[in-house]
């Protein structure tokens, strides 16, 4: 395998953990994978400095639209 991101690495290590080495089933995997992608892509933390303080907000706001929209996924994974 090719060196990968640490943002990529993170991704395969949590289905490994979840996957293998808890012998969970893959929807777990998959939702630890998912958790791992939000936290990469959106941010809990996420603050925008652009300067318009509108802009700011609706950048800040739909960061944690799609942060929830993973983690529901995950959520819903896990569930079933």
């Amino acid at each position: 395998m090719t060196n990968l991101s640490p943002q990529a690495q993170a991704i395969v290590d949590a289905f490994d953990a979840e996957y293998y080495q808890k012998a969970r089933n893959r929807q777990d995997a998959l939702a630890a994978v998912l958790r791992v992608l939000a936290d990469n892509v959106a941010p809990d933390d996420y603050k925008c400095f652009y300067g318009d303080r509108e802009y700011d907000a609706g950048m800040e706001g739909r960061n944690d639209e799609i942060r929830e929209a993973i983690l529901s996924i995950a959520t819903e994974l896990e569930a079933n």
